[in-house]
Parts: C-alpha cells; sequence; structure tokens
C-alpha cells in the first residue's frame, strides 16, 4: 500500500516540478524581451535628441570661458596666484606627521579677494552660497550674450549651463566676469553589466565630458574668440 501511494507521488512531483521549472523559464524569457523592448525604446529616443558628434562641435565651437570683464579677470588671476604661493609657504597649525593646516586667515589678511572696485569677488559659486545663504543665479542679461553669439538654438541644445568661474555682487545681484561653459554626454555600452548585489543590466553608460578649450571675451558689447587659431 505504501509502495502505491508512493508510486501516485511521483507524477504529481514530476507535474510540480516541471510547472514550477517552466513558470522560470517563461519569467526569464518575459525579462530578456522586456530588456531588449526597452533597449530598443531608449535608442529609439537617443535618436530624436542631439548626437554626440554635433555636441562634441558644438563644443569644439563654443566650449570655454566667456570673459565680461578682462580687467577683473586679471586681477583675479594676479591676487590668487599671490594667495596660492602664500599658501604654499606658510605653515598653520601642526596636524602632525609633517601636515600643518592652511593658515586662512593669513591669506585673507594679506591678499583679501578683493577687486579694485572694493567688490568682494568668489571664484565659485558653492563659496558664495555658504556664505550669503543666497542662490547663485546668473541674471539673464548676461546669458542672452552668449545667446548672441551661439544662437539659441544651439544654446537650448547645450546639456549644461554656464558656471560661474569668477563674479561679485551688486546691488544684490551677480555679476559674472568669467563663465565657463563645457558639454557632456553619455555614450551607451551594451553587453551584460552588474552583479547579484546590484542586479544584472544589459547596457551602461560612459560619461563623455568636453571641455572646449574656447576663450571668448566680452569687447564692445560682443563676444570675441581670443584664440583665432582654433
Amino acid at each position: 500500500m505504501n509502495f502505491l501511494a508512493l508510486l501516485c507521488k511521483i507524477p504529481r512531483f514530476l507535474i510540480v516540478y516541471f510547472k514550477n521549472l517552466f513558470m522560470k523559464f517563461t519569467a526569464f524569457i518575459l525579462l530578456l524581451l522586456t530588456s531588449i523592448f526597452l533597449i530598443a525604446c531608449s535608442a529609439n529616443q537617443t535618436n530624436k535628441k542631439i548626437s554626440n558628434s554635433e555636441l562634441e562641435n558644438l563644443a569644439k565651437q563654443y566650449g570655454g570661458v566667456y570673459i565680461f570683464d578682462e580687467k577683473f579677470e586679471k586681477e583675479i588671476e594676479k591676487i590668487e596666484s599671490e594667495r596660492k604661493e602664500l599658501r604654499k609657504n606658510t605653515k598653520g597649525k601642526d596636524l602632525g606627521g609633517g601636515l600643518y593646516a592652511i593658515n586662512t586667515k593669513l591669506v585673507d589678511e594679506k591678499f583679501p579677494q578683493t577687486l579694485s572696485n572694493g567688490k568682494r569677488y568668489y571664484t565659485s559659486w558653492i563659496d558664495y552660497e555658504r556664505d550669503t545663504g543666497k542662490k547663485a543665479e546668473i541674471p539673464e542679461k548676461y546669458i542672452s550674450k552668449i545667446k548672441e553669439l551661439m544662437g539659441n538654438d544651439n544654446y537650448k541644445k547645450s546639456p549644461n549651463r554656464p558656471i560661474l568661474v569668477g563674479f561679485y555682487e551688486d546691488n544684490n545681484q551677480i555679476v559674472p566676469i568669467e563663465l565657463s561653459m563645457s558639454y557632456t554626454y553619455y555614450k551607451t555600452k551594451y553587453g551584460l553589466f552588474g552583479d547579484e548585489g546590484m542586479g544584472i543590466r544589459f547596457k551602461d553608460k560612459e560619461r563623455i565630458f568636453i571641455p572646449g578649450g574656447n576663450k571668448f571675451i566680452l569687447t564692445n558689447n560682443k563676444f570675441i574668440k581670443a584664440n583665432k587659431d582654433k
């Protein structure tokens, strides 16, 4: 009787086993088809956007620095060079192991970050926001000067917005001295990526950064490329 009962259980076991196996196989196929579908959709969407080669061309033409005030730009360059040299040659608090803290108070007293117009300048929007508690926003009238050079359509195609490199504040408004314009795009790589912890994916993205290298100076209210050899 026990033997017959065992024989009866074997078919049920095989049915359950193959049923579970079939469900796992079906789930894998669905996952694979879904991944292929998403990759195809992503590729289709990418084709509708600006191509990487067009971004590289824009970077070659318009990537780099935009100088609104060459006099103040040179003042900042000189002061920051002196500050750097003093920091290098001045020892602050001994941290042990041959390391010393930078004596920032001495540096600020000897070479304050002040322009000839009496305004405090910044070389980082982070420092500005920390010191003032305000958001570092570039007024549109300065952005429009870059748009005049690039063209509004090319500016819209640029994934990155201008970054403040040197600036001061006047009447509660930021006055740019130098802005930086760079370009970034993501190159998609297809294959098998990830691990058990992060999960498996069939594509990955590599960030490509293009700084540009051009130098534009605002002359007679228009930006002129300073490095004419490019």
